[in-house]
């Protein structure tokens, strides 16, 4: 019998795609690939139809996905599978690739989705059950692909049609019924390791479990940054000293990474199996070590279960980082995956000698009457923020009167900052486009050293500038922009939490230091 027959009496259509995915697993794993997508895009379109949602303007899969997840009738994870199914859809039908470890994934994802679909928008009342992996077996006797494409937009019509006449459910009731179904949805690790490397991916490493591997002869490269699964150490915690993951910038083992299942104590895993992980690499690959810090041969250490930060499940979510090189750092959880350049970034960072260059420069270049002219209270105000960030003060708050002078004032701070290296890449963010151009043109337009404005001293990329490269010091953004950054972009890049290490915040006159810079 099919893992989806459950689905047979509410949704025909979803056990039908359903069964066709599971017969196809093993004879025809690209075909395989092609109906758990297709199971996801129908369900996709029956949330619509029966929570009457207005489709989006740009009536795409990606977006379609992106609006119920801003509308709040999916949770994060949910849309993580949800983009996952998508995603391999269009590559196995552009790309034509067989691949039987790929297809048993996501058919398992793609039954964990659709229980929570039945929970959701079916019966409330269903209990999960366990996911039986069909077992290799002869090609199936499957109708004619023109004979399934006819039956299955018969099956279609009929959902759609049910869906639109079914009896209206509060949108408050459906959001908390489908949080909860996600809540108690069955995350396998294999689920887990797929999301993880498409999360590294989005950032800018090289990652798939199934293809990279040191099993299968993957090593370091010049020029690549690999997410290597499965490195073996001489640690004797568990799995024979593999752990799951080493990371590489170009010939460098910059970070180890462990995945476990969503039960777990992330930070624990860090305490006794990251860290033995980091001192007991190989003396064979001792070629890829940049130093060693104490006992340690790896710098940085990673621990997930691949469900996104949650502070009420503080530490059963996230993505929990070591920095292993001072023993007085201790674990702490990341809305994101550092990139390859950020983690490199925070190999070469000082902050002890920023702070040091931060004390000792004079506030000479910010009191000339040729150039920035602040007075002695915006002196002052900038005085007091660096402090504040020299004590380790996370956030800031400054609070000036309208007129006195806000922007030229932050203005004196950023410079400041860029100057000493104490910070590398700062986001001036603004809630209207007006302040961002009122920012771009002081930035333009203030002399500071050698009669040299901001941004002729630095890379300050602006409103209406393209993408920001690694060489940009300063960013202007709004609000809203960001937010489709972070959350709405589901493609093949991703803001990194390394991608600033300062964030100001105009308007609201809040600066805060990024939680990852510190």
């Amino acid at each position: 019998m099919s893992n989806f027959s459950f689905l047979q009496e509410r949704f025909p259509v979803l056990a039908k795609l359903g069964d066709f995915a599971e017969q196809y697993c093993f004879s025809d794993p690209n075909s395989s690939i092609m109906k758990s997508g297709m199971m996801n895009e129908t369900l996709v379109n029956l949330i619509f139809t029966f929570d009457r949602l207005p489709l989006p303007v740009e009536n795409t899969a990606v977006n379609r996905i992106n609006t119920l997840f801003r509308e709040g009738m999916i949770t994060r994870d949910i849309s993580d599978i949800m983009h996952a199914l998508r995603k391999a859809r269009n590559e196995a039908s552009h790309e034509n690739y067989d691949d039987s470890e790929k297809a048993k994934i996501l058919l398992e994802m793609a039954y964990s989705l659709s229980e929570w679909f039945m929970q959701t928008y079916g019966d409330w009342s269903y209990k999960n059950k366990p996911f039986v992996m069909p077992v290799p077996a002869a090609a199936p006797s499957l109708p004619p692909v023109s004979k399934q494409a006819e039956e299955e937009e018969e099956l279609k019509a009929q959902a759609e049609k049910a869906a639109a006449v079914s009896e209206p459910v509060e949108k408050k009731k459906r959001q908390t019924q489908s949080r909860k179904a996600a809540g108690q949805r069955y995350i396998s690790e294999e689920e887990t390791r797929y999301l993880i490397d498409e999360q590294l991916r989005q950032v800018g490493w090289e990652a798939d479990t199934t293809s990279l591997r040191y099993g299968e002869g993957t090593r370091p490269e010049k020029g690549r940054n690999l997410a290597i699964a499965e490195w073996p150490t001489d640690s004797t915690v568990e799995k024979n000293g593999y752990v799951d993951y080493a990371l590489f910038a170009g010939m460098k083992m910059v970070a180890t990474v462990e995945a476990k299942a969503i039960h777990k104590d992330i930070p624990s895993v860090i305490d006794y199996q990251c860290k033995d992980y980091s001192k007991n690499i190989k003396e064979k690959h001792s070629i890829y070590q940049i130093s060693t810090w104490g006992q340690y041969k790896v710098p940085f250490t990673f621990a997930t279960n691949g469900r996104p930060y949650l502070e009420q499940l503080d530490t059963k979510s996230g993505i929990w980082f070591l920095d292993l090189r001072e023993n007085y750092n201790v674990p702490k959880a990341l809305r994101g995956w550092i990139s390859p350049s950020g983690i490199l970034e925070l190999l070469e960072k000082d902050i002890a000698a920023g702070n040091r260059k931060l004390l000792a420069l004079p506030y000479d270049d910010l009191r000339d009457k040729n150039g920035l002219n602040l007075r002695e209270y915006q002196i002052k105000a900038i005085k007091k923020a660096e402090e504040a960030i020299i004590s380790g003060r996370q956030n800031i708050l400054i609070a000036m009167a309208t007129g006195t002078g806000k922007t030229r004032t932050v203005l004196g701070l950023i410079y400041r900052f860029l100057k000493t290296d104490r910070f590398k890449h700062i986001l001036f963010l603004v809630d209207r486009t007006s302040l961002g151009d009122q920012a771009e043109e002081t930035f333009e337009e203030v002399r500071l050293e050698d009669l040299k404005t901001l941004d002729n001293i630095y890379t300050i990329t602006g409103l209406n500038d393209g993408g920001v490269e690694d060489t940009t010091r300063v960013h202007i953004a709004t609000v809203q922009s960001m937010v489709k950054r972070i959350l709405y972009n589901s493609e093949d890049s991703k803001p990194s939490v390394t991608d600033y290490d300062l964030v100001i915040v105009d308007e609201y006159d809040i600066i805060g230091l990024s939680r990852e810079a510190a």
